[in-house]
């Protein structure tokens, strides 16, 4: 099977992104990241080894890059990739991907680690066990990083789930050390605990 011009060039949760789509991402994302001064189009070629006429299509957003330079492009522009890929796979990506990357810190910090023998700084005992996050506790920690008022019943109501299948979901997030309980019962709240 071959691929014509007008085919779309990366599925995504919408749909097809299209050449024209992608044109316009790019063109963005390489303005943001590099700037308009008049040096840019050299620096691009730097890190790309593409023709500069080339480079200055793709900038002024006329034409997109072959495969090899769009690789290249992504290797040195973030806001490229991380455009990219909220809009192939929506916001909630690079929510779970913050969300992974800081539990990962959080686990190296804490000496949590999968079958490498990284020390536990409390007690001196090596630790194999991985942290699991399920969807319901990634995202009660994403509300959380933006609101601090969220609770059990903010759980059930997204889910659909019982509040003791919430309740446990907090505990293990508090066993784990994620989080932390402030104030009374009545009055108090859940926040993050960063570790950096």
């Amino acid at each position: 099977m071959s691929f014509t011009k007008m085919d779309p060039l990366f599925p995504h949760k919408g749909g097809n992104i299209s050449t024209q789509e992608l044109i316009k991402i790019i063109a963005l994302s390489l303005k943001r990241d590099f700037g308009k001064q008049p040096h840019t189009i050299k620096t691009i070629g730097h890190l790309t080894g593409a023709n500069l006429r080339s480079i200055k299509n793709w900038y002024e957003g006329c034409k997109a890059p072959s495969s090899l330079h769009f690789l290249r492009l992504l290797q040195c522009s973030p806001s490229l990739r991380k455009g990219l890929l909220i809009y192939l796979f929506g916001e909630e990506f690079w929510d779970d991907y913050y969300l992974i990357i800081s539990s990962k810190n959080q686990r190296s910090i804490l000496g949590i680690h999968t079958g490498n023998g990284i020390e536990n700084p409390q007690n001196d005992d090596t630790i194999n066990d991985t942290i699991n996050l399920n969807e319901r506790q990634k995202w009660f920690l994403l509300r959380l990083k933006n609101d601090r008022n969220k609770t059990a019943e903010d759980i059930v109501r997204h889910f659909g789930v019982s509040l003791s299948t919430a309740k446990r979901d907090i505990a293990e997030l508090k066993k784990w050390e994620a989080i932390r309980f402030h104030g009374s019962r009545k009055t108090g709240y859940y926040e993050v605990i960063d570790l950096q």
